[in-house]
């Protein structure tokens, strides 16, 4: 009993520690602006794969380069205490990070995975830009938008009255991992499930793979894309594989590479552990159920 609780404490010291290092991170700087050209203390910003017109009022139209599709989103601009970014995870409302921009590319270069699919988003941020984009294709039958901040839901929303002539069913609400609500008991829901930079924290994976085991139906798919970030990418993966078959996707897009190997070469500071994104494919077993 001694060693469990020891090791638990060790768990919650090292999730402390971390908070403080990001919350620490991303204040770190007179301008804390959201906006996509805004100064920011995260020296590496993004691949140049979104492209943002203003429109005012905090709302920009934004498209990937590899569509023609565009959607309107309102970015937050506001400065988040340490107590803030410490509660429930804040981070989705300070910027759009780069997995999730490479999870918008990747879904618009393979919107065949979503034909007549029921799809969610998990821990989408304040703009859940990927499932928004894939719903203006018009190409699933459903899309769910979620994020475990009632801020960032909150702002979601706001953004989806900008875009009411979308093709595809679109809701949005809050979803936090592991908590069986009335969305995760109504298992096998969903055909697909997609999520972005979500393997951050120790505590968060174990829930994540409960959550997205009560979502799908069997045989249904998720992509999953974050960077390696000292194995927690690979750690995710090792939890999945007695429920799922999972492939991992390191060079999924030339275009996305030469972005990389651009970056890295003019910057001294890119870490390809912590800045580029990896792609994880994971299939449902048929007989797999929430653990």
């Amino acid at each position: 009993m001694k060693g469990t609780n020891e090791n638990c404490n060790t768990k919650s010291t090292v999730a402390r520690r971390r908070w403080k290092i990001l919350a620490e991170a991303l204040q770190r700087s007179n301008s804390r602006d959201a906006s996509p050209d805004s100064a920011s203390t995260r020296k590496f910003q993004s691949f140049g794969l979104l492209t943002f017109d203003p429109l005012g009022q905090d709302f920009f139209s934004v498209k990937c380069i590899n569509s023609e599709l565009k959607v309107t989103v309102r970015l937050l601009r506001r400065d988040f205490s340490p107590s803030e970014l410490t509660g429930f995870n804040n981070t989705g409302n300070v910027c759009i990070w780069p997995s999730e921009e490479i999870l918008t590319y990747y879904c618009l270069n393979n919107l065949q995975l979503f034909s007549g699919k029921s799809v969610l988003e998990l821990g989408g941020g304040m703009t859940c830009l990927a499932g928004l984009l894939v719903a203006a294709s018009g190409v699933p039958s459903k899309m769910v938008l979620t994020d475990g901040n009632a801020l960032s839901v909150t702002n979601v929303k706001v953004s989806l009255e900008k875009n009411p002539q979308l093709p595809t069913e679109v809701s949005t609400r809050v979803l936090r991992w592991g908590v069986h609500d009335e969305l995760v008991k109504q298992h096998g829901r969903f055909d697909v499930a997609v999520c972005a930079d979500c393997l951050f924290f120790d505590e968060g994976r174990e829930s994540l793979l409960r959550s997205l085991l009560a979502v799908l139906r069997p045989g249904g798919m998720a992509i999953v894309v974050a960077p390696a970030r000292s194995g927690t990418f690979q750690s995710f993966a090792s939890m999945c594989r007695p429920h799922f078959l999972v492939a991992v996707l390191e060079k999924y897009d030339d275009c996305v590479i030469e972005q990389y190997v651009g970056k890295s070469a003019m910057e001294s500071h890119y870490n390809e552990n912590l800045h580029l994104p990896l792609v994880m494919i994971l299939t449902k077993l048929s007989d797999s159920y929430p653990v």
